[in-house]
């Protein structure tokens, strides 16, 4: 019976993936023209070509989500690329809190060493991690000045593997909810769709990386994606 729940799951993702093509791609694609022609428009003062920003980024960033989704239901392989995680890290992070409209400090970076590079598809990579981040945002407090969400990155001994985490001080993943996480269509948020942490899953492993769940010393969720070993794996290898 179980079997048959998570075919009828996946089966409901791929007509939702249809329905995604259809019914966003083009008022998408309006929107993102209309954020084009404000820019250009002379008109504009400096906080609308803030705001204008705003709109052709996220247009940009739900693009690519659309495009993730598809890549999924056709299982497209990924185009990987050398990242220097620890630069490439803190411009997600400007991207990221300029977009909320964050607080000063609600994201703190503990990165490693400088050098360390992975070897992922940065698409894939930048919509797992602002998947993450936004999921940390959500589930931290609400209250003033305590969202604190934190990104750190290292490599992991004895493998050699880089990895890259992202942790929060929100209520964590009850022990009998954890096997869930990454079903798709589970969500404990309302309004949720229950599908962001089974297709970050699924873009990670297609990049022969892991993304795993841990609770945080403390109190909190951590969320750890461990690369392939950017010297020896290759996308589509088992990881371990």
């Amino acid at each position: 019976i179980e079997e048959r729940v998570q075919q009828a799951k996946l089966a409901a993702l791929g007509r939702l993936s249809a329905s995604i093509a259809h019914e966003i791609r083009n008022p998408l694609g309006a929107m993102s023209h209309a954020g084009q022609l404000l820019a250009e428009s002379p008109s504009m003062g400096k906080d609308e070509h803030r705001l204008t920003d705003i709109i052709r980024s996220n247009a940009r960033r739900v693009s690519q989500i659309v495009e993730s989704v598809l890549a999924l239901s056709r299982r497209e392989a990924a185009r990987p690329e050398s990242l220097q995680l620890v630069p490439w890290i803190e411009d997600f992070t400007r991207e990221f809190v300029q977009t909320l409209e964050l607080y000063e400090g609600a994201v703190t970076l503990k990165p490693g060493p400088a050098d360390i590079e992975a070897r992922m598809d940065p698409t894939h990579l930048h919509q797992i991690l602002w998947n993450l981040c936004d999921n940390a945002v959500k589930y931290a407090s609400v209250a003033a000045g305590a969202i604190a969400v934190e990104i750190s990155c290292g490599i992991l001994e004895p493998s050699g593997r880089p990895y890259l985490e992202v942790a929060d001080r929100g209520p964590g993943i009850k022990p009998d909810k954890v096997e869930q996480i990454f079903e798709p269509f589970y969500t404990s948020q309302p309004g949720g769709t229950g599908l962001g942490l089974y297709i970050s899953r699924e873009l990670a492993e297609r990049n022969g990386a892991a993304l795993r769940y841990q609770p945080r010393p403390g109190g909190g969720s951590a969320f750890r994606i461990v690369f392939a070993d950017p010297k020896r794996w290759q996308p589509g290898e088992e990881h371990p």
